[in-house]
């Protein structure tokens, strides 16, 4: 059967899927888009215009959450979820919390720098289009700037203040989390794990293929991640890349 992921190429919660699908050992291919233009055609395919969606033969999953439970279902060895019932519940209600808070303010705090950054974002969106696309792109992106701003949060100074906290907060609860079993839930990786490495990873910058960003990164960004680079909750998100992301 044949498996489509579609896909932004620089995004957290999708390459939460992508750690999924390589973590199951799911041979699958890949369609990336370009944040904006994506629109039409991903709402036509999922009724959302958000990414990642999996297509499995004509069967669609919106959502990173959705796509490891499918996937858990369907390829159930190497697991994520475990076996215990409570550490089971746990790890689901783990990677809700990240979902529906942590992943949203950690994007916040890195867009605040890279709204102003328009030839870096675009081409670590676009970095795989065919060149007269990624021109097109960055030429139409002061257009779009204040659209990509309000849309991750960053036109509000006091909702960027309460992003940073966040993200201050959660590394801190990451590291007393892991700092016995070196794992989330139980002492074993799960989709807690997968789930809190995947969207913290922005401020890791974790050297995989799927995430490394383009080179020389700019000088407000790197500054961003000198910030955060010293945190052991970092270090744990490298760990977590290297030692269970393929």
């Amino acid at each position: 059967m044949n498996i489509l992921l579609h896909q932004f190429e620089f995004s957290h919660f999708n390459d939460k899927a992508r750690w999924a699908l390589n973590f199951k050992n799911v041979e699958h291919e890949r369609r990336s888009y370009l944040p904006g233009p994506h629109m039409p055609a991903i709402k036509k395919l999922a009724g959302s215009s958000q990414t990642p969606v999996l297509q499995i033969g004509d069967e669609i999953v919106a959502g990173s959450a959705g796509i490891i439970d499918r996937l858990e279902t369907a390829y159930p060895d190497p697991a994520l979820y475990p076996a215990d019932p409570e550490l089971r519940a746990e790890a689901l209600e783990l990677q809700a919390e990240f979902d529906k808070h942590v992943g949203p303010a950690t994007r916040t705090v890195l867009f605040n720098e890279l709204v102003n950054e328009g030839s870096y974002l675009c081409a670590m969106f676009a970095r795989k289009a065919s060149r007269p696309r990624q021109i097109l792109y960055r030429a139409t992106f002061p257009l779009a700037r204040g659209l990509i701003a309000k849309g991750n949060g960053t036109t509000d100074p006091e909702n960027v203040q309460r992003c940073t906290a966040l993200v201050d907060s959660t590394l801190d609860s990451v590291y007393q989390r892991v700092a016995n079993t070196g794992y989330m839930v139980g002492d074993c990786f799960s989709v807690a794990d997968l789930t809190a490495a995947a969207l913290l990873a922005p401020l890791a910058n974790p050297q995989h293929p799927d995430m490394a960003r383009p080179q020389p990164v700019p000088e407000s960004v790197a500054k961003l991640l000198a910030n955060y680079q010293n945190h052991p909750t970092i270090a744990w998100v490298g760990e977590m890349y290297e030692r269970h992301r393929s």
